[in-house]
C-alpha cells in the first residue's frame, strides 16, 4: 500500500510539475464537502461551442448622453453597445427608441463603431475602452474564422466581481457570417485544476449565451491526470446545478463568481437518487397527450427502452425530421419512440411530407415534458433505459454512432 502511495505522490509531482507555472492548482482531499476553485481565463472558446449573434448599430446621434470621440475620414459612422453584464442592465430601454438613458449603458458595455473609409467597410473596437476610437485599430468588414486565435480582439471592460465594479479584459471574435452584417462571439473560456487524493483534475467552463459574465454556465471535464480530451459529446456538456464526477464522488456545480474568478462545487453524497436529465439519473416522470389526442405515461414504458427525440424546424444545414425518419426506420422494433416538437405547425407539415410514424407531443401544450425540451429549438435525443434511468443524451444528427454503440448495428 505504502509503495502505490510513494508511485502516486511521484506521479503526482510530475504532473504538477509538467503544469505552466501561471495555472493555479486548487489542493483538496476526499473528505472535503464543498470545493472553492480558482480559474483562469483563456484565450479562445476551447472545446466549447462557439456561439455568435448580431451587432445592432444605431446612428450615432441616439447615444448623445455617452459621447465618444470618433476618428476623422470615416463617413456612414454607426454605434453599438455590447452589454457585458445584463443582471446590471434594465435591458428593455435598449430596445426602446425613446428611451436612451440608462444610467448602467456606459460603464457596462464595450463600444463599436463601422462606418465607410473611402471604398473600405470597416469597424473599430473600443479597445481600451476610454470611448476613443482613434487610439483603436481599424478593421475590414470579413468573415468569421472560427478556428484561429489569431484574429481575436482583446478588450477592456468593467464587471461587478461581486463587490463591486472592476476592470476586467477578455476577447471577442468579430465577422460577417452569410451577407454584410457584423455579429460578435465571446471568445474564452474559463479552466482551474484541482487535486483531490493525488488525482488531478482540469475543469473548463464557458457561458452558454456566450456572455462575458457567467450567467448561464456550461462546465465539462477537459483532463484528468494529464490526459487531455480532444472533444467534448453533448452528455458531457454540464449545466448548473448538474453533476460531475471526481474520482468516485459526484460534485453538484453549485456557484460561480459573475466575473468567473472563482466556482463551488458541492460533495452529493447520495446522486444514485436523483430525478434529472443528466446521465444516470432517474428520468423525470410525465404524463401527456400526443398531437392525436392519446395518453402517453412515462410508466407504461417501465421495462422497455425509450428514445425521446427533439425536433425542429429551426434552422439547420441537416433536417432534424428526415434524421428522425432515418433514426427511426433503422431501430423500429428495437425501442419504443416519442417525438418533440413546440412548433405545432412544422410538426404536422413534416409529419405529412416524409411520411413520419410514430407519436408526437406537441411540447407547448404538454408542460410536464418540459424537463426534456432545454430549448425552444432543441435537437437533443435522451435515451431512458428499461430501469427508468437517462442511459445517454446526444444531437440527433449524431443518431447513428450513438445508437449503434448501444443496440448494435441497424437491422
Amino acid at each position: 500500500m505504502k509503495i502505490v502511495q510513494i508511485i502516486m505522490s511521484f506521479f503526482l509531482i510530475v504532473i504538477l510539475g509538467c503544469s505552466p507555472k501561471n495555472k493555479q492548482v486548487n489542493h483538496f482531499n476526499g473528505f472535503i464537502d464543498t470545493l472553492v476553485l480558482n480559474t483562469e481565463k483563456i484565450k479562445g472558446v476551447g472545446l466549447f461551442p462557439a456561439l455568435s449573434g448580431p451587432i445592432h448599430f444605431f446612428d450615432t446621434t441616439k447615444f448623445y448622453k455617452y459621447p465618444v470621440k470618433f476618428p476623422k475620414n470615416i463617413t456612414n459612422m454607426k454605434i453599438a453597445y455590447h452589454i457585458i453584464d445584463f443582471k446590471k442592465f434594465n435591458f428593455a430601454n435598449f430596445h426602446n427608441k425613446d428611451k436612451w438613458d440608462d444610467p448602467v449603458l456606459k460603464n457596462n458595455s464595450i463600444c463599436i463603431m463601422s462606418g465607410r473609409r473611402e471604398s473600405d467597410t470597416i469597424f473599430i473596437v473600443d479597445e481600451n475602452n476610454n470611448k476613443d476610437f482613434r487610439d483603436d485599430s481599424v478593421r475590414l468588414f470579413q468573415k468569421m474564422d472560427w478556428k484561429s486565435t489569431a484574429k481575436l480582439i482583446k478588450s477592456k471592460y468593467l464587471i461587478d466581481n461581486g463587490n463591486k465594479l472592476v476592470e476586467d479584459s477578455s476577447w471577442v471574435n468579430i465577422g460577417t457570417i452569410e451577407g454584410d452584417e457584423l455579429f460578435i462571439c465571446v471568445s474564452h473560456h474559463l479552466e482551474s485544476t484541482c487535486s483531490i487524493d493525488n488525482q488531478i483534475y482540469q475543469i473548463g467552463i464557458a457561458d452558454g449565451q456566450s456572455n462575458f459574465s457567467f450567467d448561464e454556465p456550461i462546465f465539462a471535464m477537459i483532463s484528468q491526470n494529464g490526459i487531455k480530451k480532444d472533444t467534448l459529446l453533448e452528455p458531457e456538456l454540464l449545466k448548473k446545478g448538474e453533476y460531475l464526477k471526481l474520482k468516485d464522488t459526484y460534485y453538484r456545480f453549485d456557484t460561480i463568481s459573475n466575473d468567473g474568478k472563482y466556482i463551488t462545487l458541492i460533495k452529493e453524497k447520495d446522486f444514485n437518487r436523483k430525478i434529472g436529465t443528466q446521465v444516470g439519473m432517474i428520468a423525470p416522470n410525465f404524463y401527456c397527450k400526443s398531437i392525436d389526442g392519446d395518453s402517453i405515461l412515462f410508466k407504461d414504458y417501465k421495462g422497455k427502452y425509450l428514445l425521446l427525440i427533439n425536433v425542429s424546424g429551426c434552422y439547420s444545414k441537416e433536417s432534424s425530421y428526415k434524421c428522425y425518419k432515418d433514426l427511426t426506420e433503422a431501430y423500429q422494433g428495437k425501442l419504443e419512440f416519442l417525438g418533440i416538437d413546440k412548433s405545432p405547425v412544422f410538426l404536422c407539415n413534416n409529419i405529412n411530407e416524409l411520411n413520419l410514424t410514430g407519436k408526437f407531443i406537441n411540447g407547448n401544450e404538454n408542460k410536464t415534458i418540459d424537463a426534456y425540451r432545454p430549448e425552444f429549438c432543441s435537437r437533443t435525443c435522451f435515451l431512458i433505459n428499461p430501469d427508468g434511468r437517462i442511459a445517454d443524451k446526444f444531437e440527433i444528427f449524431d443518431w447513428k454512432s450513438k445508437m449503434e454503440h448501444v443496440f448494435g448495428d441497424k437491422k
